[in-house]
């Protein structure tokens, strides 16, 4: 999930935070980023003397640390649903729902803390004596937090899912393939409208609901499709980190 962007992005920041805690008398230019490294600019050399900006950095690198560990926590989310087998036995379902379950802890959990972060990140921003310190300090809260708060939404989804696979009772394949033959009886005796046979026909609106790992790896899909929006906030961070910290 993560691009070179928003790897430059974390270098950046990380580097910023060292001048704030070891500032040295001659400190090193960061990096320039080359083309791959998309709309992330390069920094330069960045000295941070204030108290404000002092504070400021190292809510922007703990609330960074926790939006990548929430990248790769999210792809793991995504494995573990794709794979999860919750229909051989009831043991096997509780296993996986407690595997997806610390999942959705510990993701919501950094989540909410973050966006604790930045709240504490905006209160101080407002203090900025420069107007247009103040705006560009906020501007760059509001991207990084977005991404944030898309990661909270997605773990809030997980939770969710949770709760219904706890419903759900597990249905073996053999079990599944009753329940597709007894609806295609049904279905032949005008119980339920007449359609030419297909699996997709027998889904849970036919009577016939999926297996629980079918519908675990149907949200390891939409879980990747609905986490491709947070790319676009980080790279907005990203775009943003110069302006705001030039004034440090």
């Amino acid at each position: 999930m993560m691009d070179a962007a928003v790897r430059a992005f974390l270098v950046a920041i990380l580097t910023v935070a060292q001048s704030a805690v070891l500032p040295s008398p001659t400190p090193a230019p960061v990096p320039s980023t080359d083309a791959s490294s998309g709309s992330l600019k390069t920094i330069g050399r960045i000295r941070v003397t204030s108290t404000l900006c002092k504070a400021l950095v190292a809510d922007a690198v703990h609330a960074v640390d926790i939006e990548t560990q929430n990248d790769a926590r999210l792809v793991d989310a995504e494995a573990t649903l794709a794979i999860v087998d919750l229909d051989s036995s009831q043991i096997f379902k509780y296993r996986g729902i407690r595997d997806i379950t610390k999942r959705f802890v510990t993701l919501r959990a950094a989540a909410v803390e973050g966006n604790a972060l930045m709240r504490d990140f905006r209160d101080r921003a407002k203090t900025a004596t420069n107007a247009q310190q103040r705006t560009d300090l906020l501007a760059f809260a509001d991207a990084l937090d977005g991404a944030l708060h898309r990661q909270k939404i997605l773990a809030d989804d997980l939770g969710r899912f949770v709760a219904y696979l706890d419903a759900h009772e597990p249905i073996d394949k053999d079990t599944h393939d009753r329940q597709i033959f007894n609806a295609i009886l049904l279905q032949n005796d005008g119980r339920f409208p007449h359609t030419a046979f297909d699996v997709r026909d027998f889904g849970p609106t036919a009577g016939v609901p999926d297996p629980l790992s079918v519908t675990a790896k149907n949200a390891s899909a939409e879980l990747i499709k609905r986490s491709a929006p947070i790319v676009g906030d980080e790279d907005a961070a990203g775009q943003k980190i110069e302006p705001a910290f030039a004034s440090c």
